[in-house]
């Protein structure tokens, strides 16, 4: 190394031991900025945000992606054989997947309708609504018997009724939920007459609610195992004719590896497109959910999205 290139590294090294002396004695008056999208957007990818076993799970499939991808192009020599084998393993848990957070949420809504009627004995039986919430949490139906314990946890620890129920219904973010948790909302205010008439109807809503999503989930089950079915049986069949070198000789050039391409892609889009056709409507929630109510919120305005439906009631 000449001198010259010597003296300019221990140059840059000295100005950045200066600049660390610096910022560390006088720190920065400017605020943190928010990552940008693309970051955030990354980060999702890698399963920031989930639980540590879902992070887990999303980051050895990402692995397991990458080692196909490198594994088959090495072997086949084919860029493009490599990605769609990196491409399988990442779609294949999302096809056999599908209709999965279906099922879970027609199963919290029935689950929300049978607590909902064990709630209404409760307070039949001589129960104010925040005592039979909490001796509720101790039957709960499995499917929503953490966030009812949640909910009782909140009301013990001493936590406004409406805050508490608000957050119960961001916990089950479903708007049928929300008709159900503002009704209790609404007598934990205004301490109306007839409650458990009120939850006896609302209970009813809600089981013929579940009863037309588990009709409508069952006409979308065949569809489904046909698209699972068809794209199994390709990925098979294009694993068996690429072992033969005759036959696949002819992708190795690059019309083929454009061809192969088009395939995919239109492969791709057809599934994407069943997807669409299968996926259930989301319906907008009439409570505000918690990061809007966060984000509307002033000094000088109220935000507990209940008092919109009081006015509404009245």
């Amino acid at each position: 190394m000449s001198p010259a290139v010597l003296a300019a590294l221990s140059a840059a090294v000295l100005l950045a031991g200066v600049v660390v002396i610096v910022v560390a004695a006088v720190g920065t008056h400017q605020p943190p900025r928010p990552p940008s999208a693309t970051v955030s957007r990354f980060k999702a990818v890698l399963g920031f945000g989930l639980t540590a076993r879902e992070r887990s799970s999303r980051q050895l499939l990402i692995g397991l992606a990458l080692g196909a991808t490198v594994t088959v192009w090495l072997y086949t020599g084919w860029p493009v054989g490599g990605l769609t084998a990196g491409a399988a393993v990442l779609v294949t848990p999302l096809l056999y997947s599908v209709g999965t957070r279906e099922r879970e949420v027609i199963d919290a809504l029935e689950g929300l309708e049978i607590w909902t009627r064990r709630l209404k004995n409760l307070v039949h039986t001589g129960h104010g609504l925040i005592s039979g919430i909490i001796n509720s949490a101790r039957t709960a139906p499995a499917p929503i018997a953490a966030q009812v314990a949640d909910l009782a946890a909140d009301l013990q620890a001493g936590t406004d009724p409406e805050s508490a129920l608000e957050r119960f219904a961001d916990r089950l973010d479903d708007f049928r939920a929300d008709e159900v948790i503002a009704s209790l909302m609404l007598h934990v205010s205004d301490r109306g007459q007839r409650l458990s008439d009120v939850l006896d109807s609302v209970a009813t809503s809600a089981a013929d609610e579940v009863a037309m999503r588990r009709d409508i989930a069952a006409d979308r089950a065949e569809p489904r195992f046909v698209a699972r079915f068809m794209t199994t049986l390709t990925f098979l069949v294009l694993a068996v004719l690429f072992l033969s070198a005759d036959y696949a000789k002819p992708y190795g050039m690059l019309v083929g590896q454009l061809v192969l391409t088009a395939n995919m892609l239109v492969l791709a889009g057809l599934l994407a497109w069943v997807r669409l056709l299968t996926r259930p409507t989301r319906h907008g929630r009439f409570l505000v959910p918690a990061a809007q109510r966060r984000g509307a919120a002033s000094p000088h305005t109220p935000t507990p999205s209940v008092r919109r439906e009081r006015t509404a009631a009245r």
